[in-house]
């Protein structure tokens, strides 16, 4: 009987290689060649010992895969040797090698690793071949740094068997995540991932015949050491710079803005398994989409993200993760599995340079060798003591010599650009699938003489024509500077402006300043001139609306939801409401053209605010991106030089906007005005539709603009403000929700509202459809001695300021509430996924909080429940208000699916407005509003000095007088407040 010591069941993976092997045992995908040039001499029998030492150590490199009621099972009982063979080359080396790899392996008798020493008169070659079963790139440098330490010492470590126990919890983990309850959240990310089938992308094939293609050669040492300075500067790795690169080439060579490649993940979760020599890399397809108007420095901040969250998922089967997204069988497979990128630092382990493998008394180099990935294309970056090496392999002569060429070129063209243009857009989708055999596509491209390529004329005579419209000048040089040509800072805002609308480009006042020259500029904001039809006619005017980004994406919950009840059946997306405050700046003089930047910068980092929407039938609904104009501020001259005159206009403009019929379709979320007199000072009016950004964000947009107008820096700027898009936040929500754990706040809520939100009816029972909406304002500042006394009680009871007042409200409230429940609705971040933590947009959740005070409760006992109410609240917010509302939908008395559709109230705890401009503070104001969502609506507000207290109620329910008086009760003393009030 087999002990089980000598035997490790298959994971997931393993077993799709044994399966794959079953159908092709002559197939040579899963065989890893590692060939060395070998300085010196090996000692043959020295080198057997070693292999035995190798075998003691890992004795699954001679294991064969068996049948056993568990399913398979890798199995090195009475298991043979480990062949070490002697061989002439007869030939040439590389036939020879290729003769000795290609060597199936029989996976039901093993070993499954063997050596061979290839002799050629003095020379040897030393080839390492490893079935993938039970080895992987990390697995390769611990064998071989093993294998080198029994040649030199006679032994490894003790010479015991390596531990086996984590490398059997990963194979039925493997399983756990495949088929189990603790893979729900895994294989919900990878269907929304590819659930739609994947990216139509196909690599173009070749016309030429062709067989294996293999190309390699290292990056050159400078564009290397720019690269890396790059990664630096755009804070990530060097590999996700090298990888944007790739991704780049993909759109280019396949005409495809939607790509997918293979990316393999080291798959050693558990750091026992970091010196376990096997099989645990686990492939993850990395899908992408390029913009139109993406620039390079997007490109590397996306990918990284993407990857970052494939890897959180990333343990999942590369079997289960295709399984999920319906993409099993043959057929998907050869649609899916176009492009890989491997990445390997081979000389990662300490000590451990496969470049330099010292054996005694010889030296190791590794060697390219032709190998089968089993995909049409792969590309395996290595670095290694020499630098970054580049493997470009086409196993099956799909694309061909000529065009892998071309590929190989022209990628060092993409990640030239990436180093030294990040801000350049990404190189163009090609006119066809296949380029021109042996002529480079990518990167700028050099005029060949005085006369330009026919494209290149044409956009010359575009951009001459815009410059010749701002600048007021007739005849203009393609050598001619700005400034030389009379421009000024005024001017240049105009011409951005203008090329940003003939050309659909977003361009920065640096790219202008830095490049003043016209065609260093055009070069700049159009990159190399692309050669196209003479016949062609170019684009005339501005550039259309819908040619902005043509990529339509999901919405995060929240805001999807939002979009989808406020639809009129026009198709018009009103706003469910409007964020309007006024920041005033008196005697400060106002630098316009600084204003105006610091705003569209920070409008571009947060696209929300920019974006265009709508609603699609199959897919819901949807945004895209759109750079921010220039202009974005509109600069507004009081009537005469005194503030009183500056706060009348703003006043008037803020009172305006507050009631501003939007349509979110159009992109207009964001309007900022700049009243100002010259001496008086300006006031700023920001107005945001609340349908696509809540108050957290719009203190983040202002905190933005703050940071952004304190520097000239742009690249500087967006490197420290980036964010994560709004679609990978739907992703993450997508996958959040569908979590088990999930199922545990459905339950919560459910037992939380045995009969449904309550309404909580103020003086009559009127539905909420029938109360008219019309509303007032009143505020109420606590200073001095009651504010401090507020602060005591909530230390007193261990409560925050906000339970203290919103305790006192209550109960206030109490003798003109009809119901005997008491509730209210509070606003919680609703940010419950990380990715959305950074992120401008609408995450605000309405949530009911349910008070266990009934009537006659005294002040500190209603304090108490109010405290536990807010508490429990807190700990089930990762549930948005439909979905708590989904779980009560047959009891609740209304069937709203808004919180404000009901009879209720709202009162939420605001930050204090902090906006500075040059270390200034502005002071902030309110416009009034005359609508009121709820019956009555309270913010209360710690500056940190004084509590505000602002209320908004309809007026049909409650006077001036009573919420005036209701406001005031907040600096009471807790202990004398009765059970009475307004």
């Amino acid at each position: 009987m087999t002990d089980e010591t000598e035997r490790l069941p298959l994971s997931v993976n393993q077993e799709a290689v044994w399966i794959a092997w079953q159908r092709d045992p002559e197939q040579r995908s899963h065989i890893i060649p590692l060939p060395f040039e070998v300085e010196g001499q090996l000692d043959l029998p020295r080198l057997r010992r070693a292999v035995e030492a190798l075998a003691i150590r890992y004795p699954q490199l001679r294991g064969r895969v068996v049948a056993t009621p568990d399913g398979p099972a890798l199995d090195w009982s009475d298991a043979p040797a480990i062949p070490v063979r002697e061989s002439e080359q007869d030939g040439s080396r590389k036939e020879a090698l290729r003769q000795l790899w290609q060597q199936p392996f029989d996976l039901r008798s093993g070993p499954l690793l063997r050596i061979d020493v290839l002799r050629h008169g003095d020379s040897q070659t030393l080839l390492v071949a490893a079935h993938h079963l039970v080895n992987d790139g990390a697995g390769v440098l611990i064998m071989m740094d093993a294998l080198r330490a029994a040649y030199n010492e006679g032994s490894i470590a003790d010479g015991t068997v390596a531990d086996l126990a984590a490398a059997r919890h990963h194979a039925e983990h493997s399983r756990e995540l495949a088929d189990g309850d603790s893979g729900q959240a895994h294989r919900a990310y990878w269907r929304a991932i590819l659930g739609d089938g994947g990216p139509d992308f196909e690599l173009p094939k070749s016309t030429e015949p062709s067989g294996f293609t293999m190309l390699g050669d290292y990056i050159p040492h400078q564009l290397e050491t720019r690269l890396r300075a790059s990664a630096v500067e755009h804070g990530v790795s060097y590999v996700t710079v090298l990888l944007a690169g790739y991704f780049a080439l993909l759109r280019r060579y396949s005409g495809s803005d939607d790509l997918l490649a293979f990316l393999p993940f080291h798959g050693r979760t558990a750091p026992e398994l970091a010196d376990q020599v096997g099989y645990f890399v686990n492939p993850l397809p990395v899908r992408h989409r390029i913009r139109a108007s993406d620039r390079y420095r997007d490109l590397v901040t996306r990918v990284r993200l993407e990857v970052k969250d494939a890897l959180r998922f990333g343990e999942l089967p590369l079997p289960s993760i295709m399984r999920a997204a319906g993409l099993s069988g043959p057929q998907a497979h050869a649609r899916t599995h176009q492009a890989l990128f491997q990445y390997w630092h081979a000389g990662l382990r300490s000590g451990t340079d496969l470049q330099h493998l010292e054996f005694d008394g010889a030296v190791l180099r590794l060697i390219d060798v032709e190998s089968s990935a089993g995909f049409k294309l792969a590309v395996m970056v290595r670095e290694d003591s020499s630098g970054t090496h580049v493997m470009w392999k086409d196993p099956e002569g799909v694309l061909g010599l000529t065009q892998v060429q071309a590929m190989a070129s022209d990628y060092l063209n993409v990640l030239g650009d990436i180093a030294d243009r990040p801000g350049s857009t990404v190189a163009p989708l090609a006119s066809s699938a296949a380029p021109p055999a042996g002529h480079p596509v990518a990167g700028p491209q050099p005029e060949s003489g005085p006369e330009a390529a026919p494209g290149a004329t044409v956009e010359r005579a575009r951009m001459i024509e815009v410059w010749q419209e701002v600048l007021g000048v007739p005849d203009i040089d393609w050598q001619d500077s700005f400034f030389e040509l009379g421009g000024h800072s005024l001017l240049a805002e105009s011409l951005i402006y203008a090329v940003g609308e003939r050309f659909g480009v977003e361009v920065s006042l640096n790219t202008l300043f830095d490049y003043p020259r016209l065609s260093d500029f055009t070069e700049q904001v159009l990159g190399a001139p692309q050669a196209e039809s003479v016949d062609s006619e170019p684009a005339a005017g501005p550039v259309r609306t819908e040619d902005a980004d043509p990529q339509w994406r999901p919405l995060p919950h929240r805001m999807a939801l939002g979009l989808s009840r406020e639809q009129r059946p026009d198709g018009v997306i009103p706003a469910e409401s409007i964020i309007c405050k006024v920041f005033e700046f008196p005697g400060i003089r106002v630098d316009s053209p600084r204003l105006d930047r610091a705003v569209r910068w920070a409008a571009a980092v947060n696209p929300s605010l920019t974006a265009e929407y709508h609603i699609d039938a199959s897919h819901g609904p949807l945004y895209r991106t759109r750079p921010p104009r220039p202009g974005l501020v509109e600069m507004v001259r009081a009537a005469s030089d005194d503030w009183e005159a500056v706060r009348r206009v703003a006043d008037k403009i803020a009172s305006e906007e507050i009631v501003r019929d939007l349509d979110v379709r159009e992109g207009q979320a964001l309007y900022v005005a700049c009243v100002h007199g010259p001496e008086a000072g300006f006031a700023l009016v920001v107005r945001i539709d609340h349908s696509v950004c809540d108050g957290l964000s719009f203190n983040r947009f202002l905190k933005d603009v703050s940071d952004a107008y304190a520097t000239d820096d742009e690249r500087e700027f967006q490197a420290g403000h980036s964010r994560t898009d709004l679609a990978d936040v739907a992703v993450a929500e997508r996958i959040a929700l569908e979590d088990t754990r999930t199922e545990a706040l459905r339950a919560a809520w459910r037992a939380r509202l045995p009969r449904g939100v309550p309404e909580m009816f103020i003086n009559d029972t009127t539905p909420w459809s029938e109360c008219p909406p019309h509303g007032s304002n009143v505020q109420v500042v606590l200073r001095g001695e009651e504010y401090q006394r507020h602060l005591a009680e909530a230390r007193q009871h261990r409560a925050t300021g906000f339970m203290v007042a919103t305790t006192k409200i209550l109960r206030a409230l109490r003798p003109v509430l009809l119901n005997d429940e008491l509730a209210f609705f509070c606003p919680f971040p609703g940010r419950f996924v990380p990715e959305a933590a950074g992120t401008v947009g609408n995450f605000v959740n309405l949530l009911p909080v349910l008070v266990d005070a009934p009537r006659g409760t005294d002040a500190p006992s209603t304090l108490k429940a109010v405290r536990n109410a807010m508490l429990w609240t807190l700990q089930h917010q990762g549930l948005p208000f439909a979905t708590v509302l989904d779980e009560v939908r047959e009891v609740d008395p209304t069937g709203e699916q808004y919180p404000k559709k009901r009879r209720s109230i709202f009162i939420a705890g605001n930050e204090p407005d902090r906006f500075t401009l040059d270390g200034v503070s502005a002071t902030a104001r309110v416009p009034d509003l005359t609508s009121a969502m709820f019956d009555l609506s309270v913010w209360v507000t710690d500056t940190g000095s004084e509590l505000v207290c602002s209320a908004v109620f309809r007026r049909s329910l409650l006077d001036h007088e009573a919420v005036h008086k209701l406001l005031t009760a907040i600096g009471a003393p807790l202990e004398s407040l009765p059970d009475s009030g307004v």
